[in-house]
Formats: structure tokens, C-alpha cells, sequence
């Protein structure tokens, strides 16, 4: 049985960075794994309703999924336009992948907005992890506070 569990109930353990990474990816809560982080797809809650994590950390918390979300925007554009461009090779047709990569360019940033939000937080955790004084339940331990609990070291 997990420390820190009692019979018929189940223990929270600690979220590795490949389990913080999964969540963000499904627009989740890194440390608890809530859903409904959002009111609308551009405007995150201030905290998750779960575990009580407030999204933004520090000042300018959001810069990093800005970031994110911009250089996949650049990337899927040029793969448009490189990948048009080889398929039509040599008489490459301009005007569609002129349209066709300005329409990627406008629409992927939106529709990838929440997912750079929770991913980038994602981030953010398995870099900083959490501290006491941020508020989080303190049933929702990640990896560091429990092996420092535990006097283990990986």
C-alpha cells in the first residue's frame, strides 16, 4: 500500500514531468489533472477549481506559452509553404500557399491558445516546482516534495 494511505482509500502520489507534460497537452491541470480550466477558449480561470493551483505564478507567467504557441504557428506555416512548394516543384503555384499558409497563420494561433496556456504551466511546474506558500492543497504533491519526504534522491 502507497505511505500515506489508508485501507479503501487511494493515495495521492507524486506527478512525474511526463505526467505534468500529458496534461498540459490535454489542456488539463499539470498537478491534478482537472478539466474546465477555462471559461471560454481564450480566458483560463485564475485557479483550478481541484487542486487550487493559481495558473499565473509570476509576472509574466504567460510570456512562455506566447512563445510556444508563435514558433508552432512559424513552423506549420513554412511546412505549408516548403511542403506546397516541393509538391508543385518546379512550377510552384504562389497564390494558394501565399493564402493557404496566411490562413495557418491566423487560425492555428487560436485554436492552439489553450493548449500553449496548460502546457506551458506544464513547463513552468517541472522547471519551478511548487512551493508551500502557492496556495495548492497540499494533498497534491509533485516529485521533489515527496522524495525530499522521503529522503530519496534519483
Amino acid at each position: 500500500m502507497p505511505s500515506g494511505s489508508t485501507p479503501g482509500t487511494l493515495a495521492r502520489v507524486a506527478v512525474t514531468t511526463g505526467t505534468l507534460l500529458k496534461r498540459g497537452l490535454h489542456r488539463r491541470c499539470p498537478v491534478c489533472g482537472a478539466k474546465k480550466l477555462f471559461h471560454h477558449w481564450v480566458e483560463m480561470k485564475d485557479d483550478c477549481p481541484q487542486c487550487g493551483l493559481h495558473f499565473q505564478r509570476v509576472p509574466g507567467q504567460w510570456l512562455g506559452s506566447w512563445f510556444i504557441n508563435i514558433c508552432l504557428a512559424q513552423v506549420l506555416v513554412l511546412g505549408i509553404v516548403m511542403g506546397g512548394s516541393l509538391a508543385t516543384f518546379p512550377h510552384p503555384q504562389i497564390l494558394p500557399l501565399a493564402v493557404s499558409g496566411g490562413l495557418a497563420l491566423l487560425v492555428f494561433p487560436i485554436w492552439f491558445f489553450p493548449y500553449s496556456r496548460t502546457l506551458w504551466l506544464a513547463i513552468d511546474l517541472a522547471m519551478r516546482p511548487l512551493e508551500f506558500d502557492e496556495g495548492v492543497d497540499p494533498g497534491w504533491e509533485l516529485d521533489a516534495d515527496r522524495q525530499a519526504l522521503h529522503g530519496r534522491r534519483d
